[in-house]
C-alpha cells in the first residue's frame, strides 16, 4: 500500500506532521509502537487515579497562543475544554518564596523587592529580554526562504546571534552580578535539563517566555484528550493511524526513502517520511544504508544527551489542596547554586536534589474518584544511577528512592505519608523502555550552547525524502518545541 507521507511516531511532533498534513490534502500513515498517542506525554491509570506521565503544562495553549491557534484553526478547540491556569507555579528557595504568572512583570516586581539594591539592573535585563523577543518574533514571521534568513540574521536580527553564542548565565551576568538574583532568575533551568552553566541562552529565553510572559492552560480529562482529538481529525481527513505497530526498516533506494517494515513485516511506501522516533535510532537502526548509518552513527554519538527523570505518582486519599498544596506546582530548591542541584542530581542524591511537586487534580479534580487527590513528584536524575542493577536491586533502589522524595514532599505537605492509596515509580528505564528514548534522555540532544538553536540538528537530511521531528531536533523539547518542529518537518514534506 501506498502512501503520500509515513510519520513514524505519534508523539507530539509526529502527531502535529500528521494533521497538518492530512489538512494540506495528503495521504498519511501514522504508525505508533505504543497503544496510546502522546509518547512522554501521555497518560496512565491506576484504580481510578489519572496521572499525566510528563507533562506538567504547555505554554503557548493560553489564548493566542501559538498551540491554540493552530488547535482552533483545525477546529479541535469545540471539542476540547482549556482550564486557563492563574499562577504556574509556587518556587520554593531557603529564604525565597514566590510565585510564577504569565505577567512578568509580577517577576520583575518581586525581584526588584527583594534586591532594590539591583533594581535599575534588573529593569535593563528584562528590556534586553524584550529586545530579543522582539527580533526572534521578526525572524519568525518574515516571510523569506530560511537560508535567506539566516544570511540576514547577523544584520537584522543580532539579538538572536547574542543569545545564541552565550550560556544562560553569561547572558545573565552581563547585568546581574548576585548569584541568589541569578539563582532565582533562572530558576526554570530544570525544564530545560542543564544548569545556566551550561545551558545555551537562546533555548532558555524561549522556555522563560512561556512560563513569564504567556498565559497557559490545562485540558479537562488530561493532554490525552488533546492527542485522541488529533487522531479523530487525523482519520476523519482521510488519512490512518495505526496503534501498536513498531517500524523496523526504513527502505532507501540510491539514497532516496522507498518505504517502511514493520515488526510484522508489513511494508508500507511513500513519497516521504517523517521520522518522530529519536535521532538516534531512526540513523543507527531503521535506515538500511549502512554508509549512511555509519557516517550518522559517529555524527550523533559524539553529541551529549540530556538528562533523564525520576518520577513518583501518588494517588490520595484526600485533595493534596487540603495538606498545604495552595498552588498547582511547588518548585523546591534546597540550594541557589544550581551547578551544585544538578551534581544531586546526576549523583542520584535524592534529599539534596530539587523536586517538582505537581497537583494536576487541583485543575481538574475529574482526573481522580471523588473527594481524592493525585500528585506526582518530579527530579532529574542519570541513567547511569540506574545502570547494572539486578531486578532486586533496581526494585530497592525505586523503593528507596520514591520513599525519600515522599518524606521531602511531606515536609511541605504534612501527614502525606498517612493518604497514600495508589504509589507507582518511574527511573530513566522506564523512559527507556516506554519510549525508546537512549538512556531515557527527556529533552532529546542537551541544549547546550552547541547543540542549540542553528548548531540543532534539523529537520532534513541527508536521505531525499526523510524528515525529523521531535525533541532531538530544532528547535527542541517540551510540548511547544515538538510542535514547531512537527509543523516544520510537515512544510518540508509538502515542498518536497
Amino acid at each position: 500500500m501506498e502512501y503520500d507521507v509515513i510519520i513514524i511516531g505519534a508523539g507530539v511532533a509526529g502527531l502535529t506532521s500528521a494533521l497538518k498534513l492530512s489538512h494540506a490534502g495528503r495521504r498519511v500513515l501514522l504508525l505508533e509502537k505504543q497503544p496510546l498517542p502522546g509518547g512522554y506525554a501521555t497518560v496512565f491509570k491506576r484504580k481510578g487515579f489519572t496521572f499525566e506521565s510528563a507533562i506538567h503544562c504547555v505554554d503557548a495553549l493560553g489564548e493566542g497562543g501559538e498551540i491554540r491557534k493552530f488547535l482552533e484553526e483545525a477546529g479541535l478547540d469545540k471539542k476540547l475544554d482549556f482550564i486557563p491556569l492563574k499562577n504556574f507555579a509556587r518556587v520554593i528557595y531557603p529564604g525565597h518564596n514566590f510565585l510564577v504568572t504569565p505577567r512578568h512583570e509580577d517577576f520583575i516586581a518581586y525581584l526588584s523587592q527583594s534586591f532594590p539594591e539591583e533594581a535599575g539592573n534588573i529593569k535593563k535585563l528584562f528590556l534586553d529580554i524584550d529586545k530579543f523577543y522582539a527580533q526572534f518574533d521578526k525572524f519568525c514571521n518574515v516571510k523569506f526562504p530560511l537560508w535567506l534568513k539566516l544570511v540576514l540574521v547577523p544584520f537584522l536580527y543580532p539579538a538572536i546571534i547574542m543569545a545564541s553564542r552565550l550560556t544562560t548565565k553569561q547572558f545573565i551576568a552581563r547585568f546581574i552580578t548576585g548569584d541568589r538574583l541569578q539563582a532565582l532568575i533562572t530558576d526554570i533551568w530544570r525544564f530545560a535539563g542543564l544548569p545556566p552553566e551550561d545551558l545555551g541562552a537562546f533555548y532558555f529565553l524561549l522556555i522563560f517566555r512561556g512560563y513569564y510572559y504567556n498565559p497557559t492552560a490545562y485540558i479537562r480529562g488530561g493532554f490525552i484528550r488533546l492527542f485522541e482529538a488529533m487522531v479523530e481529525e487525523i482519520k476523519n481527513s482521510g488519512s490512518e493511524v495505526r496503534f501498536n505497530t513498531t517500524v523496523k526498516k526504513i527502505v532507501t533506494d540510491r539514497g532516496s526513502i522507498k518505504s517502511v517494515v514493520t515488526e510484522k513485516g508489513e511494508e508500507f511506501k511513500a513519497r516521504a517520511i517523517i521520522s518522530n522516533a529519536n535521532a538516534i535510532d531512526t540513523f543507527t537502526s531503521l535506515i538500511d544504508d549502512e554508509a549512511l548509518k555509519e557516517i550518522y552513527r559517529k555524527k550523533l554519538l559524539g553529541l551529549e544527551k540530556s538528562i533523564s527523570a525520576v518520577q513518583v505518582y501518588l494517588g490520595l486519599d484526600v485533595p493534596a489542596r487540603s495538606l498545604g498544596m495552595n498552588e498547582y506546582m511547588f518548585s523546591i530548591n534546597t540550594t541557589y547554586e544550581h551547578d551544585e542541584s544538578m551534581r544531586f542530581s546526576l549523583a542520584g542524591d535524592y534529599e539534596r536534589c530539587s523536586i517538582e511537586i505537581v497537583d494536576h487534580s487541583q485543575l481538574d479534580p475529574g482526573l481522580v474518584p471523588p473527594g481524592k487527590g493525585g500528585l506526582v513528584i518530579m527530579s532529574l536524575d542519570s541513567y547511569t544511577n540506574w545502570q547494572g542493577l539486578s531486578e532486586e536491586e533496581y526494585q530497592k533502589k525505586k523503593q528507596e528512592m520514591a520513599d525519600k522524595l515522599i518524606l521531602r514532599a511531606q515536609k511541605y505537605l504534612p501527614g502525606l505519608t498517612k493518604h497514600i492509596e495508589v504509589r507507582e515509580t518511574a527511573t530513566p528505564r522506564t523512559m527507556q523502555a516506554f519510549t525508546g528514548s537512549p538512556e531515557g534522555a527527556i529533552y532529546g540532544f542537551a541544549q547546550t550552547v552547541a547543540q542549540s538553536s542553528i548548531n540543532r540538528l534539523g529537520q532534513k537530511t541527508a536521505i531525499k525524502g526523510l524528515f525529523l521531528a521531535g525533541a532531538w531536533t530544532r528547535p527542541g523539547h517540551g510540548v511547544h518545541g515538538c510542535f514547531i518542529s512537527g509543523m516544520d518537518a510537515a512544510n518540508l514534506a509538502l515542498k518536497f
